[in-house]
């Protein structure tokens, strides 16, 4: 049996949703908070990978865990859930669209290209409905992508100011050794893209140096390092720091405000100039320079500490941090007429009391509401006889809790955020492996079973990965539990979430209370809410399919009961289908669902053979903005070099001589070239090419929006200049004039640049004296038809096709001796591993060839909304006897 919390909400929505009209008479409050869930549900999403590090060429394996924010359960509304991976410089690196399979569950997999930059890249993943709450309430996860030459170079910048801006001193070593090395290419990209500006970095005693202005340092603070190291491509991303080491402390009285004559729990969050934690130690002086209180950081840069607030002083905190840097910071202004929520944990029960100054009456009615994820938990009015109110622990359920103390005109006096953990919120995962020790290559034997508080057994499922311990990285500041309990709850960047959850007595129960006063709870604008202002117009509506519109004109008019049909296409006729138009000429197809790779060709006839038909597309493309304020780079993690030379190993013997390729030529000077092109007709005075990655990257919907991309060319309509002139084009390099761009497929380009007048009029005379727009196609083109106005092309985000993760069996003599060497850091990614009413599930798979410690992660949900979470069994593989 579920207990006490959910059975809570539960019992909550269902006497709502049956006696409605009753309960808005006795308590309108109520009424509103489930009228907003009921015009507003939430949904929340978690992403477990397989491991929290990689490296170029390796899979990212994901299972999306998409849940009801209420019940903590399974969730389908959504159709699509997007995962996003971004780079250091917040430029995308890959999109995918994920779609539910036979049992409701979501996962997939990003590859990673083989020449990606090691740096720290976010995990981004959210529905269309989730865009309606912000940005703020996706899920993000970093994940760390490593470079091989990392095993055997370390790279160290020293910054310093030059002047408005920046100078970096880079010097690169040989990791076990005190020797410098020199790499034999070395150039900065600003912008974080090899198409970026490139900056030589010059070498003087194997000490290199590269200079930034401080126009470069405000726009790009991340830059991409390109060096050839020893004949081996070395990419590593960076970012520039503020020269000056500073910091900043909020302070935030319990309750958000400080009453006069009263002694206030003060808390208080330190961050530095990159975003990141900052320990400080501190003094409390009043405006009279008394000394107060002392104070210290206890966890992550916060702490607490108590002050009693006395009439006509203002106060003051000098906080110094590790550097010695000191600085001055004012408190907050206290209030005669104020009035404060205060909590505390006392025996098992939760006690909340009200803090005022001496002499100050509450306002008459004055009511307490608790909400947990929207749904009311406790609404009632206040009564000044009482010392506090008591509730037991189990009366609330998991997660954030939101106090608010509120008047009879329902404005808010004071708010407070408590975190549950009830005895019921998760479940037991009991891990059993078939012996103590594994030899290389044996079969290894797991056996999981489910239980919940009460021993009994649960149903549910979990995705799960047996990773190398020691050769690959395992998130330990996130998990199933710290994402949907504490981080998809309150806004803002939380830096390791799941610490303040770990099971080690009071000092995470007090980090963990002091989070809740610093942080604030808004995934409804609860003031509007209390006003009857209801959230009910939503921008994204609930996605059950993919959705292609438009709108269809005839020569003088909007096309009235047009024919419009849809052909998808990839490598066959995917399928058709047809539509209407209204009476202003727009269409719609709906619930279409092709996978990626798919393109629609859409064309709108007449109902009258005389009468012309243009169209004019809506876009498809609605995600969100990548420049987002979650996208903080951690501090850089330290790789155990058991992994860097795990990921050497496998990249070697996987990769042959592509390793050890000698790197891209990079030309010393201002420009950098690049043979991305086997066009005759590209030089150094041609425009940056754009290749057939760019285009899929980029979604353009037609060749004229490809055209507006390149530098110096304008698009009117179908007249394309350059620099104001017409210019000439080489369609695989065949000389064209007056061409019909929209006869070009954008899916059929292979490259496409721009090259001045000066250098085609010396080759074509007066035909190419306006510059040339030079396209070369994949396959060559082949003029079929025109493309007519009433036909056009789309190529929307299609859902990823699954693949299966591939785990070697080693069942026989000759598949055990077996010369091909085997140095997977994930022996066995499952992302839906089914658990039945018994709560027992056997899985097996092999070891690899490193002799090693393997750790078996799972993380789900089980049928009842129990979350699930073990990451503590360990298999020990030995060396083969052999």
């Amino acid at each position: 049996m579920k207990t006490k919390s959910i059975l809570t909400l539960l019992a909550l929505i269902a006497f709502t949703a049956l006696s409605h009209a009753q309960e808005s008479e006795e308590n309108p409050i109520k009424k509103l908070f489930i009228d907003q869930l009921s015009a507003f549900p939430q949904e929340k999403i978690y992403v477990q990978t397989n491991k929290g590090s990689y490296y170029p060429g390796e899979t990212i394996w994901m299972r999306v865990h998409l849940v009801d924010a209420i019940f903590m359960k399974q969730a389908n509304a959504s159709r699509y859930v997007y995962v996003e991976l971004i780079n250091p410089a917040k430029h995308l690196v890959e999109r995918v669209k994920l779609r539910p399979d036979s049992t409701g569950c979501f996962y997939g997999h990003i590859q990673l290209d083989e020449e990606i930059g090691e740096g720290d890249y976010l995990l981004r993943a959210y529905t269309r409905f989730m865009q309606n709450v912000g940005e703020d309430y996706f899920f993000t996860k970093h994940l760390y992508i490593s470079n091989p030459v990392s095993e055997k170079v370390s790279v160290d910048i020293n910054y310093k100011a030059e002047g408005n801006g920046v100078n970096a001193e880079l010097l690169f070593s040989a990791k076990g050794r005190t020797e410098k090395l020199t790499p034999g290419q070395c150039v900065v990209f600003s912008g974080g893209t090899a198409k970026g500006n490139a900056k030589t970095v010059s070498f003087k005693d194997k000490t290199g140096s590269c200079s930034f202005t401080g126009k470069e340092v405000s726009k790009e603070k991340v830059f991409l390092l390109q060096a050839v190291i020893e004949s081996r491509m070395y990419k590593r991303y960076f970012k520039i720091p503020d020269i000056e080491k500073t910091f900043d402390v909020s302070f935030f009285p319990e309750g958000g405000y400080a009453p006069l004559s009263v002694s206030t729990t003060m808390a208080f969050k330190a961050l530095n100039n990159r975003g990141w934690s900052e320990d400080v130690k501190g003094q409390v002086f009043d405006d009279q320079n008394h000394l107060c209180t002392e104070f210290e950081s206890s966890h992550l840069g916060m702490g607490s500490f108590k002050l009693f607030y006395s009439p006509g002083r203002k106060y003051y905190a000098m906080c110094t941090n590790k550097e010695k840097v000191m600085k001055r910071f004012e408190l907050p202004a206290p209030s005669d007429s104020a009035v404060s929520l205060k909590t505390v944990w006392r025996d098992n029960k939760l006690l909340v009391r009200i803090l005022k100054s001496p002499g100050f009456r509450l306002p008459p009615q004055t009511q307490l509401i608790a909400h947990a994820r929207g749904v009311p938990i406790y609404v009632d009015l206040w009564d000044e006889k009482k010392d506090c109110i008591a509730f037991e622990k189990d009366f609330f359920p998991a997660g954030v809790i939101h106090f608010l103390l509120i008047d009879k005109e329902r404005n808010i006096l004071t708010e407070r955020l408590i975190f549950s953990m009830p005895g019921s919120t998760l479940a037991n995962a009991h891990v059993d492996v078939d012996q103590e020790k594994h030899q290389t290559r044996d079969k290894i034997n797991l056996s999981i079973q489910l239980t919940d508080e009460n021993k009994a057994p649960l149903s549910g499922n979990f995705s799960l990965a047996v990773v190398d311990a020691n050769g690959a990285s395992i998130d330990t500041t996130s998990n199933i539990i710290s994402s949907l309990l504490l981080s998809s709850e309150i806004k803002g960047y939380i830096e390791d979430p799941a610490s303040y959850l770990r099971q080690d007595g009071k000092k995470s129960e007090a980090a963990l209370d002091v989070l809740m006063i610093t942080q604030g709870w808004r995934r409804y604008d609860i003031p509007k809410l209390l006003k009857g202002k209801l959230t009910k117009a939503l921008q994204y509506p609930v996605e059950l399919g993919e959705e292609i519109s438009g709108k269809a004109e005839g020569v003088f008019s909007s096309l009235k009961g047009g024919n419009i049909s849809l052909l998808a296409l990839k490598d066959s006729v995917e399928g058709v289908e047809l539509a209407k138009t209204d009476n202003a000429g727009r269409f719609l197809f709906k619930n279409l669902e092709y996978c990626e790779g798919t393109r629609y060709i859409i064309q709108a006839t007449a109902n009258s053979k005389s009468k012309k038909a243009f169209l004019e597309m809506d876009s498809t493309s609605c995600f969100p903005s990548l420049v987002t304020q979650q996208i903080i780079s951690r501090k850089e993690p330290v790789l155990k070099d058991s992994f860097l030379l795990t990921s050497n190993k496998r990249y070697s013997a996987f990769e042959g001589m592509k390793t050890y390729h000698l790197g891209e030529v990079m030309v010393t000077a201002k420009r950098k070239v690049e043979a991305v092109t086997e066009s005759p007709y590209y030089s150094v005075t041609s425009s940056k090419v754009i290749t057939a990655k760019d285009i899929e990257g980029w979604h353009v919907s037609s060749t004229y929006d490809l055209l507006r991309r390149l530098a110096g060319v304008t698009v009117n309509g179908t007249d394309v200049r350059y620099r104001g002139n017409k210019p000439m084009l080489l369609l695989d390099n065949v000389p064209t004039e007056d061409f019909d761009y929209s006869m070009l497929m954008i899916d059929d380009i292979q490259d496409i640049f721009v090259n001045q007048g000066a250098t085609m009029g010396a080759i074509f005379g007066t035909m190419g004296s306006n510059g040339a727009i030079v396209i070369n196609t994949k396959n060559g083109f082949v003029q079929t038809n025109t493309i007519n106005p009433n036909i056009k092309v789309v190529k929307a985000l299609g859902y990823q096709q699954p693949v299966k993760f591939y785990s070697p069996v080693y069942s026989t003599e000759q598949e055990r001796n077996s010369s091909k060497p085997d140095y997977r850091t994930t022996l066995l990614w499952n992302p839906n591993v089914q658990v039945d009413s018994t709560g027992m599930v056997n899985l097996s798979f092999y070891a690899a060839d490193i002799p090693t410690t393997y750790r078996v992660v799972l993380e789900g949900i089980s049928s009842l909304g129990h979350l699930i979470y073990s990451a503590e069994k360990e298999i020990t593989v030995a060396p083969d006897k052999q």
